[in-house]
């Protein structure tokens, strides 16, 4: 005759297993989902603090080469490791929009050139890739 002792550790021993087993399917699970949320808002959050340092970036240097005494940047776009920034003025008719085209080295993005204008020439001379090109 069985004991009811082995048959309630059998059984006992089948419940530990199916918990361990739902266990670990929860935590695959787990780890899945936020594989996939850092994949998506982590590349986010680069792009965010990219576009901020190219934002830093710009304003230094719109403010050093130029007498606009207020302006707003937007990044327009960022290709590689050349960017190109909006500027316009706070003050109506103070001057034109304009744009900055930048690069980053290693890891640091600096102003090439700001303008309303670029010849062809203009954009070889800062080697700006055809892709930022206005």
């Amino acid at each position: 005759m069985i004991s009811f002792s082995l048959v309630f550790g059998y059984i006992m021993q089948k419940n530990n297993r199916m918990k361990i087993t739902a266990i670990a399917r929860l935590a695959r699970a787990f780890s899945l989902i936020s594989t996939v949320l850092a994949i998506t808002f982590g590349g986010s959050l680069v792009f965010a603090n990219e576009n901020d340092a190219v934002i830093t970036a710009a304003r230094k240097y719109v403010t050093a080469h130029s007498a606009v005494s207020g302006f707003n940047v937007s990044v327009e776009k960022i290709e590689g490791d050349y960017a190109r920034v909006k500027v316009t003025p706070k003050h109506a008719g103070e001057s034109d929009p304009a744009w900055v085209f930048l690069k980053s080295e290693k890891g640091i993005w600096r102003g090439l050139t700001i303008g309303t204008f670029f010849t062809t020439e203009d954009y070889a001379e800062f080697h700006i890739p055809p892709s930022i090109q206005l």
